[in-house]
């Protein structure tokens, strides 16, 4: 309904997603996240935020459930872009190519563009069993959380001008001087 205000008015939408009520990346947060955010998509939002991690209503952030949400939106934006026509006459050249009982599996145009017509997905396992098994079993839990260290062990700090750094320290030094330390501050503050 949000959505269909929003277009009728001629504005744009900002909204959430991948909230829920779960208390851990479960099977719960899983369903919460997937359907909140297929419902934003599909209902035109122009600008998702609160988009990763929130478990609990908001109430704490989930590490693991950031880096999968992420991921879900990733697709979710590849999704929202829609088909693809800028090879389309390419494509009807790989149809003639092909013929009658072929496949496309090997044929140049789909080498080329399968990776960009599809998401594949980095943190879900789509292995047999038992190469899961052989690859230590790990649940897309600790695969997120073995990304999130990866992705902190290779963060580089952006270079800042060294004036505006400055000035950001020092404006920073400055509102802690100014904001009282107390345990209350959001409640009496």
């Amino acid at each position: 309904m949000i959505g269909q205000m929003a277009r009728f008015y001629g504005v744009p939408w900002r909204t959430s997603n991948t909230l829920g009520g779960a208390k851990t990346l479960d099977a719960q947060a899983g369903y919460e996240s997937a359907t909140t955010l297929m419902a934003v998509l599909m209902a035109g939002a122009n600008y998702i935020w609160h988009s990763a991690g929130w478990n609990e209503a908001g109430m704490h952030c989930s590490v693991a459930k950031f880096m999968v949400d992420a991921e879900q939106c990733a697709m979710g934006y590849r999704m929202a872009e829609g088909l693809r026509w800028d090879d389309f006459d390419e494509a009807l050249c790989a149809v003639r190519d092909i013929g009658p009982g072929g496949h496309y599996l090997g044929h140049a145009h789909t080498l080329e563009n399968f990776e960009r017509a599809f998401f594949m997905p980095t943190l879900f396992d789509n292995n047999s069993f038992e190469q899961w098994q052989a690859e230590g079993a790990k649940d897309v839990t600790e695969r997120a959380l073995t990304m999130a260290r990866q992705m902190l062990k290779e963060y580089e700090e952006p270079k800042l001008d060294e004036a505006t750094n400055d000035a950001l320290l020092d404006y920073i030094a400055r509102r802690e001087r100014e904001i009282p330390e107390d345990k209350g501050l959001n409640e009496t503050h």
